[in-house]
């Protein structure tokens, strides 16, 4: 089959990829938890960078010694979480990081390709932050921290939906577009490649030392970026 068949399937991580919220879920997820527990900045000491929102709030579960059912106890929070949500979003003076809406326009315009999201964030939370900014529609389906605390299980997840919606069965090339060494890792577990970059907390330097096929200081040089993306 010739190359013009090979689909190219474009995973993004949200936040420090495509937007910066400016904290806004940090604060957010903050305030469920104290409300829901009882207890005051809940997730001090616990790494946030590149990890599912399921995970991080496994560990701070964990760290407090709270007793319950985990699916329950998640099932609130997601709820207190996403309530609180739109309001730090509009507090937040967040944005959306250089040349991503140029790049995400040249992307949906080219043949063959397909937008899909691969984040650590809850559905509907990834949902609201990209809606603020006009961005959720770019993107036909994805890999959410509903579905898994592994990232590299939400991949393969958001490869699989977004050949269902659209990008089909065939040849393809995936990509895994992100800012931490969790998105490379996620991106070499399933045969991907990784383009990363340097807009969150890991220099690229770090991020190429973690494997990244290709890494951009920002995604600024946007032309470059597609054609790197489409080669």
């Amino acid at each position: 089959m010739g190359a013009a068949a090979l689909a190219r399937f474009l995973l993004f991580d949200v936040d420090k990829t495509l937007v910066d919220s400016g904290g806004a879920g940090g604060r957010a997820m903050t305030v469920a938890f104290a409300q829901l527990f009882g207890i005051e900045d809940g997730f001090a000491g616990i790494g946030f960078s590149g990890r599912t929102d399921t995970a991080i709030l496994r560990e701070a579960v964990g760290v407090h010694g709270l007793d319950g059912d985990f699916p329950a106890l998640l099932a609130r929070f997601q709820a207190a979480y996403h309530s609180i949500l739109p309001r730090t979003l509009a507090e937040s003076g967040g944005y959306v990081l250089p040349g991503v809406r140029e790049l995400l326009a040249g992307l949906r315009a080219a043949t063959g390709a397909f937008l899909g999201l691969a984040t650590g964030n809850f559905h509907e939370a990834a949902r609201l932050k990209l809606a603020r900014f006009g961005l959720y529609d770019s993107f036909l389906a994805g890999g959410y921290a509903d579905d898994s605390e592994d990232r590299a299980e939400l991949v393969a997840i958001a490869i699989e939906r977004l050949a269902a919606a659209g990008g089909g069965h065939g040849p393809r090339e995936v990509y895994v577009i992100g800012d931490t060494p969790l998105d490379v890792a996620a991106a070499q577990a399933n045969g991907a490649r990784s383009l990363a970059v340097a807009t969150g907390f890991f220099s690229a330097d770090e991020l190429a030392a973690a494997g990244a096929g290709l890494v951009f200081p920002d995604l600024s040089p946007w032309q470059a970026v597609l054609d790197a993306l489409l080669a």
